[in-house]
């Protein structure tokens, strides 16, 4: 992901260059497999992880059936939450394709917050995104009333 792409990251949009180039300074792009584990419930992210090409499965596991949806969206924020508040993850997102993806160390991300305080305001939108998203996972439970079948995931990030 470079700096031209940010229109399409939905951190980064809101940033002032400088503090783009921060984070900018501190990711790490590769290509996750089909398969791989993004983000898994249950465990604390030690990153945050950007889609920037591919598509990913994002899962809440229930007790019976688990609720999913299909996300292709490039620039989407995987793990803020988690990062922000120390709270472990209730979702799995699973590649469902070879994926481009950037990687922020959590600690890097949460010391550039104490630095910049006007990324809350790109973290109100990501969280804000991600309400979204588990209103339409919970939608589409709703109305069919069981789970989507799941990718196997085959390893963490």
């Amino acid at each position: 992901m470079s700096l031209e792409n940010v229109e399409t990251n939905e951190l980064y949009a809101m940033l002032p260059p400088h503090v783009r180039q921060e984070l900018e300074d501190h990711k790490q792009v590769m290509t996750a497999p089909r398969g791989t584990l993004l983000l898994d419930h249950g465990v604390l992210p030690d990153r945050l992880v950007i889609l920037n090409k591919g598509s990913v499965q994002i899962t809440v596991p229930c007790k019976r059936h688990s609720a999913s949806v299909i996300s292709r969206q490039a620039g989407k924020v995987f793990g803020m939450r988690a990062v922000m508040s120390g709270e472990l993850p209730e979702i799995d997102v699973v590649c469902l394709e070879p994926c481009e993806i950037t990687l922020l160390p959590r600690e890097i991300f949460l010391a550039l917050l104490k630095n910049y305080p006007e990324i809350y305001f790109a973290v109100a939108k990501v969280l804000s995104a991600d309400l979204q998203i588990a209103d339409c996972i919970l939608r589409d439970h709703l109305r069919r009333g069981a789970s989507a079948p799941r990718v196997r995931a085959t390893r963490p990030v």
